[in-house]
């Protein structure tokens, strides 16, 4: 079994992306890093990749932590927002991936894995469910009250993988027709069972971004509600 880490990132410090892909490396054997902003994102369409820096510096922390890495660069926005972008994601790693025995797993780079024991593999090998959840560490330097929640990160690497309705619904196909729900929503969908891996700890560093990516970020997000609508699968 291999664990294929999916990195979603654009325009980030290279300190950021470093630790990022050196915390994905405690859990991956490779990366799949896929740059571009959201098209609603503000500014997306006059700048619609980053830097060729960022991603050098995903290779070369990839390739000293000694594991694999693809890197996708678009020449254009993510039309489709962050629906298209994940699914696009799973797309890439199922060429790299064995079918029903790997495992990928969703990072993006505002999130770096800070504790990863080291039976955390081993569980997610020996799993019987298709999805797995860790426990995310939610920094919060405004107000200086951090919490803590299991969020679905991890996936078994199944043929059809994809994110659909809104950027947290990942789907994979029924045998009898139809979509199995991995992560949805509480109030509409059904979610299978998860891997409880809650001993890994992935921290959410966004509130300590500086202001103006914030306040981009909170403007994108304002708009969700228009462009995603979930209902029953």
């Amino acid at each position: 079994m291999r664990v294929i880490g999916l990195l979603s990132w654009y325009e980030e410090p290279a300190s950021w992306l470093a630790e990022c892909v050196a915390g994905m490396a405690k859990l991956c054997d490779h990366i799949v890093a896929v740059d571009g902003p959201y098209a609603l994102f503000p500014g997306a369409t006059r700048k619609p990749a980053s830097g060729a820096e960022q991603a050098d510096t995903i290779a070369r922390t990839a390739a000293g932590a000694g594991i694999g890495c693809t890197i996708h660069i678009p020449r254009a926005p993510w039309w489709g927002n962050e629906v298209q972008k994940r699914s696009a994601m799973f797309d890439l790693a199922m060429t790299l991936a064995e079918p029903g025995v790997d495992w990928l797993v969703r990072v993006d780079a505002d999130e770096v894995f800070t504790a990863v024991p080291a039976d955390a593999r081993e569980l997610l090998a020996a799993s019987e469910h298709d999805v797995a959840e860790v426990t995310m560490w939610e920094r919060d330097t405004d107000s200086g009250q951090d919490s803590q929640f299991p969020i679905r990160v991890g996936f078994r690497a199944l043929p059809g993988i994809r994110v659909e309705q809104a950027h947290y619904v990942v789907t994979v196909p029924r045998a009898t027709g139809g979509r199995r729900v991995l992560v949805g929503n509480d109030t509409v969908h059904r979610a299978e069972l998860a891997a409880p891996l809650w001993d890994v700890r992935l921290e959410h560093r966004t509130r300590q971004r500086p202001l103006m990516r914030r306040a981009a970020k909170d403007q994108y997000y304002a708009q969700l509600p228009q462009i995603e609508q979930v209902s029953p699968l």
